[in-house]
Parts: C-alpha cells; structure tokens; sequence
C-alpha cells in the first residue's frame, strides 16, 4: 500500500488539511502477473518501473523477456546515444542474477555509426551473457562492423528453441564458420546477411535435429548440396549459389518460398510433400522456371512473373502439369500480355478451386486503363455483361477456363481502372460454361 498524489481540501474556519489517500492496486498484483506485464515492455521501460514503488526496485531484475533496442536513445545524439545505449545494456546485464532463467533476449542495434565499434566489442559479452541465462527464444539485429563476433557458446546453447539473427552488413556477408552447432532444441532458424560454405552447412544440418523452419535473407551458399531431413518450412529471399546446379533435398518438406536471388540454379526435385509455394520471378528466363517442376503435388501455389506468356511456353514444353493444385494466385497479372495465356495454364490446373489475380495496370498500355472508374460500376458489369455477350460470335472469340471445379475468381486491384473492368468481362465470359462461379473484385490499396 502506497500513498499516492493527495486530494488536498482546506476548511476555512479550521484551517485543517485533510488528505484522502487510496490503494496502489498495481502493487497488489502477484508477483506473476506484474512480471507477465513487464514482459511486454522494453528494457529501458523495465527499469524505469522501479521508481513506481518499492516493491518493484527489485521486480524489474527478474523479467524473462529482455528487449534491448538502441532507438530508445534516438532523442540523443549518434554518439551519445550509443554511448548510453552500451552503459545501459551492460549495467541492466550484471544486475541480472546469476542462476536466473531467460524465455526470450532481443538485442536490436542497427545502424553504421563511426562510435559503432564500442557496440561491437560489448556485444560478444552480452551475447555470452544471454547464454547463460539459456534463453528459448534469441534474436540479434546487428550492424556488422569490423570487430562485431558471434561467440562460439550460441551455437551450443541446448535450451534455444528459436535463434533470428540479421547481420546488417550492406555488401559484406558475415561468414558463417561456428567451431561447433549443437542446438538439439531448435524449431526455428532465421540467417540474415551471412555467407557460407560445404562444411557449415553441414555442421547445421547435423546440429540442428529437429529444425522445423529455416529463412534465409540475402545470403550467399557457396556448397552444391543442402539436405535437411526434419525441414517442413523453408524460405529463401535474394539468396545466391555459387554453383550453377545447386541442389535442395527436404524429404518432409512441406512450404517453399523462394523470392528472386538465383532461382534457376536450384534443383528441388527431392520435395516431394510441398503442398504450399510461393515463387517470385524477376528474370525472364527459362531456366528460372526449373524449380516448379518439382512442385507436382503442390495445392497452393502463389507465381508472381514478369510475363505469364513465358510460363505457360515453358509448361507446354516440358509437360508441366498441377494435378492437385487447389489454389492458384497470380501476382503482377496484365490483361494486355497476359490473358490470352491464363487459360492455356488453367487447363494444367483440372482441380483449381479459387483462382486469385492481382491486376497490375502498371504495364498496360492502352489509354482508358489509367480512367478511374466508380466501384459500383465494376459491380454492375459483373451482373450486366452476361446479358449483352450470349451472341454467337462472341461467345466463340472467348477462351474458356477448363476448370470444371472452379468455385471462385478473385480480382485484387490497387485502384478501379477500366482496365480492371475488361478483366471482369473477359473472366466472366471465360467462366460461363461452368456452374456456380463466384466473380469477387476486391481492394487491397497501394503497395
């Protein structure tokens, strides 16, 4: 019980101060609950809690989840505020008892400053620090300068469950080189900025019996072969081999995500159970398309492509063919390249359910598709249009979507173009031969 701001009320005969004072219900929580809210704060604000009363000057040192992020001290100046920042991490540090137990450490400090080397000599040490407090949950966004190590004690810390690590290092990658990986309880790997070789691979795939889930962020794999038996979730974004046929073996893999880098190295053909993927082309080439041949048994599959006309050449050629696909989503879709194309794709797909297109009026060159249209006018031709296109000679200039269990055709636009309302003709009449489909236009804003 603590007093708190009083009530002051002055009697004008008596002169008396009468102070009225009520219960500090904060205080009164248990000990669990006060450290449960605690949690969810970050460091700085932690420790700022123990002027609040006595009881918690000592609270604050027994919090499971340390958050230290350097833009708490962005009201100083660079050099300032990283010298604080450093004091602050340090001293909060060696309060922490010796024997206490870590659910979750986050250290964020990012960002290149000429005082950036102090960071990276007493990071090592808080790093080393948090290991000892066998933390379940580690995440470290760094600025890799000259002198910043990881110590070897990470990769042996048996109690972590998830590791994130973002070596933010412009050009340079941070080498992945650990003397020992010995993590037997980790689900969840996230490797940013880092370039590695045969043998550090190798030391995480047998390091790391259960991983679950692996991302990799611009990183550079400079090994053949990767093989990972318990994998089930892998994504790769702008990442590069150095081997012309880089090969991916993931028995029990289950999701792929692949987003530019050098996608027509890979070789998948040792996945057999992805059922979800998302691919994202930049090139036009056509050995980036490699990689969906062994998506055979895929059931959602997001392609976002510069021309879709390319695509659908590459699967005419090579006999490529979805025959469990349930939902496709097409991104950067253009009426003007791309439509004449979609059914010659769909008839691969003979048990596509929902088929998702992201309009992109960005490429289209004809003059009335930059025309703003109201929204209810998309939603009156979809009704409207099937009246006016049951001529013969229409019907027989359209291409028909050979889907017979096609339930739903979903248009996303970032703006009501007139070019968004050619494509609801043209799905409309494409879909008129089937039963029960469900034309959705929808709006997702600008990205």
């Amino acid at each position: 019980m603590i007093t708190c701001i009083p009530l002051v009320r002055q009697n004008a005969s008596s002169r008396k101060v009468v102070t009225y004072t009520r219960p500090d219900r904060l205080s009164d929580l248990p000990n669990v609950l006060l450290i449960k809210i605690l949690s969810s704060l970050k460091a700085r604000e932690v420790a700022q809690t123990c002027i609040l009363s006595k009881r918690w000057r000592n609270l604050w040192a027994s919090v499971p989840c340390l958050n230290f992020d350097i833009a708490e001290f962005s009201s100083l100046n660079s050099t300032e505020s990283h010298r604080r920042f450093i004091k602050f991490v340090s001293s909060f540090l060696l309060s922490i008892v010796e024997n206490a137990s870590l659910d979750v450490f986050h250290l964020i400090c990012d960002g290149d400053h000429p005082f950036y080397n102090g960071i990276s000599d007493a990071a090592s040490a808080w790093i080393e620090k948090a290991v000892k407090c066998k933390p379940k949950k580690l995440q470290l966004e760094v600025f890799y300068y000259e002198g910043l190590t990881i110590p070897d004690s990470l990769y042996i810390c048996d109690s972590l469950e998830e590791l994130y690590i973002r070596m933010d290092s412009g050009r340079e990658k941070y080498l992945f080189e650990p003397e020992e990986v010995y993590l037997p309880k980790l689900k969840r790997l996230h490797l940013s900025d880092f370039q590695a070789f045969a043998y550090g691979m190798e030391k995480l795939r047998y390091g790391c019996p259960i991983l679950e889930s692996l991302s990799l962020v611009y990183f550079l794999l400079e090994t053949q072969n990767v093989f990972f038996g318990s994998l089930k979730r892998l994504s790769m974004t702008r990442c590069y081999f150095d081997y012309l046929d880089f090969s991916i073996s993931a028995p029990d893999l289950e999701y792929l995500s692949i987003d530019g880098g050098s996608i027509g190295c890979i070789s998948s053909n040792k996945m057999p159970k992805v059922t979800e993927a998302s691919i994202i082309f930049y090139r036009v080439e056509e050995t980036e398309y490699d990689v969906l041949s062994s998506l055979v048994n895929v059931e959602v599959l997001e392609i976002t492509i510069p021309y879709l006309s390319e695509l659908v050449k590459y699967a005419l050629k090579n006999s490529l063919i979805f025959p469990k696909l349930k939902r496709l989503t097409l991104g950067r879709f253009c009426m003007n390249c791309a439509f004449s194309t979609l059914s010659s794709l769909l008839k691969r797909t003979s048990k596509l359910e929902i088929l998702t297109l992201y309009h992109d009026c960005s490429n289209e060159v004809d003059g009335d598709c930059c025309c703003m249209v109201n929204k209810s006018k998309i939603l009156q031709i979809v009704d409207c249009y099937r009246r006016k296109c049951k001529t013969k000679n229409s019907i027989e200039k359209v291409e028909w979507f050979d889907c017979k269990c096609l339930k739903e055709v979903k248009i996303l636009c970032n703006k009501y173009t007139s070019g968004v309302l050619q494509l609801v003709k043209r799905v409309k009449l494409s879909t008129k031969g089937l039963k029960k489909v469900r034309v959705v236009v929808l709006y997702y804003g600008r990205k």
